[in-house]
């Protein structure tokens, strides 16, 4: 028997299932395929617009009016399964069996220094409060769920909930020190990282203080 690869799902998950792997296809292509209206598909592909998860281009006909056709954007693969960071750690696993575990931490020690290249122009010239601001923005855009709370004075703490290497930083917490070099060096202040997600905790938590010469 022929399983329909779509059944089970809700209305906006099968519409991104028939976008995905059928596209492009028109309002009325996808309400004959779901049994149901036009009205209601174009509620769900405009909201999927609206996201940017969707868009639609015009095509003309000889006879009858235009139709519009609707895709999936890149920004939709974020919707499917990944094994980036399956990958990753299996690389970096068998660059340590090849060339011993000191590449692999010079590898990602030059991660760090990448990173904060990128971040550091960002916060220079700004006072702390405002460079742990917007460090905690330049690592949200890496897809970090980040929180900043305010701790002793002149002391800030940033908390992060989520981070997107957690798979790799287990296996190799030489990203976790890199996180504290990003911190240190871009911040341009003294960072102690209390727990990481990493090693179990509920999150990583890094405490922010003004350098002692600043001070």
């Amino acid at each position: 028997m022929k399983v329909n690869p779509i059944s089970g799902k809700d209305t906006r998950e099968k519409i991104v299932f028939l976008l995905k792997t059928r596209a492009p296809l028109s309002v009325e292509d996808l309400a004959t395929e779901l049994s149901t209206s036009g009205v209601n598909v174009r509620r769900y592909l405009d909201a999927l617009e609206r996201d940017g998860l969707a868009e639609s281009t015009v095509q003309r006909r000889e006879r009858g009016r235009p139709v519009h056709l609707y895709r999936l954007t890149e920004r939709a693969d974020e919707l499917f399964p990944h094994a980036y960071d399956v990958v990753s750690v299996e690389i970096l696993q068998q660059i340590e069996r090849r060339f011993g575990r000191e590449v692999v931490t010079s590898i990602l020690r030059g991660r760090a220094d990448t990173i904060t290249t990128k971040i550091k122009p960002r916060l220079t010239g700004k006072p702390l409060k405002k460079r742990v601001e917007e460090f905690a923005r330049a690592f949200e855009e890496m897809g970090y769920l980040v929180r900043v709370e305010n701790g002793a004075p002149d002391e800030y703490v940033v908390v992060m909930h989520h981070c997107p290497v957690l798979l790799i930083a287990r296996d190799f917490p030489e990203v976790c020190d890199g996180d504290c070099v990003i911190a240190s060096e871009s911040l341009d202040a003294e960072v102690t990282r209390q727990c990481a997600l990493s090693e179990g905790a509920s999150c990583c938590r890094f405490v922010i203080r003004r350098r002692q010469a600043d001070a």
